[in-house]
């Protein structure tokens, strides 16, 4: 088991932050305010701006957060904080997340291209290279990022995972087995289109290769309940403080 994932057991994600306090998403305020309510792991995406920043935003653009029709990489990291400041949204870098948060955890999604190599650079920098699993939904920034970061803890991009729950389907496990000694996790939703990933055979074939499986974005505690009950490893959601308290409640009843 790689340093990311240990200790074994439940882990709370913390989806872009939490926003339970009021927070806006993927600002120091929402990471500190996982922290503070008992989180270890902390998901977030990375963008990268007009000069070379990566920086802690899931959109490519800034409608959604500031209502503001701009492209996170049109701007430099200047213009990008002036306009957010304006909604109060203090976006991080992640070199200023990994320096301002050292025992946290963190789960990156690699969100465009050119972030790539700046990601790379701040985990380096930051010798935060035990601390972050590193993932994409694209498989060539993702296998781009992990080569340049030796032994870093990864799960699966888009297309793997297809391949993954394909191989599980036509039961070719020698195959499935090469396929996931580069994975450390397996982080998928409930279910995409026909396919369940919520499927106990599945979860118990993944878990038997020491993969982990863990869902995203789950906000209601009795389904991320059932889904460790299946063999869940983690829970990705927007309500972690409430999953924090409420699983610690169940292990204190011995349920």
């Amino acid at each position: 088991m790689k340093p990311y994932l240990s200790p074994a057991g439940l882990k709370i994600f913390a989806h872009r932050g939490s926003t339970e306090g009021g927070a806006v998403e993927n600002t120091l305020e929402a990471f500190r305010f996982a922290l503070d309510s008992g989180v270890l792991f902390l998901e977030t995406d990375v963008q990268v701006t007009a000069d070379g920043v990566a920086v802690l935003f899931h959109d490519a653009d800034l409608r959604r957060i500031a209502g503001v029709q701009r492209k996170v990489s049109d701007l430099t990291l200047q213009d990008l904080r002036s306009i957010l400041a304006a909604v109060k949204a203090q976006i991080p870098t992640l070199a200023d997340a990994l320096a301002r948060f050292p025992n946290a955890k963190w789960n990156i999604d690699i969100k465009a291209k050119d972030a790539v190599t700046p990601t790379v650079l701040d985990i380096r920098e930051a010798k935060a290279e035990d601390r972050v699993l590193v993932s994409s939904f694209s498989k060539k920034r993702r296998l781009s990022a992990i080569r340049q970061l030796p032994g870093v803890a990864t799960s699966t991009d888009a297309t793997t995972l297809l391949s993954i729950w394909f191989l599980h389907l036509v039961g070719a496990e020698k195959v499935l087995s090469k396929t996931l000694k580069s994975i450390d996790a397996l982080q998928v939703p409930v279910k995409a289109g026909p396919i369940r990933f919520d499927n106990q055979e599945f979860v118990n074939k993944i878990n038997s290769f020491g993969v982990e499986v863990h869902y995203w974005t789950i906000n209601d505690f009795e389904e991320a309940k059932r889904l460790v009950a299946l063999g869940a490893k983690g829970i990705v959601t927007d309500k972690s403080k409430m999953m924090v308290e409420r699983f610690g409640e169940s292990r204190g009843r011995g349920k």
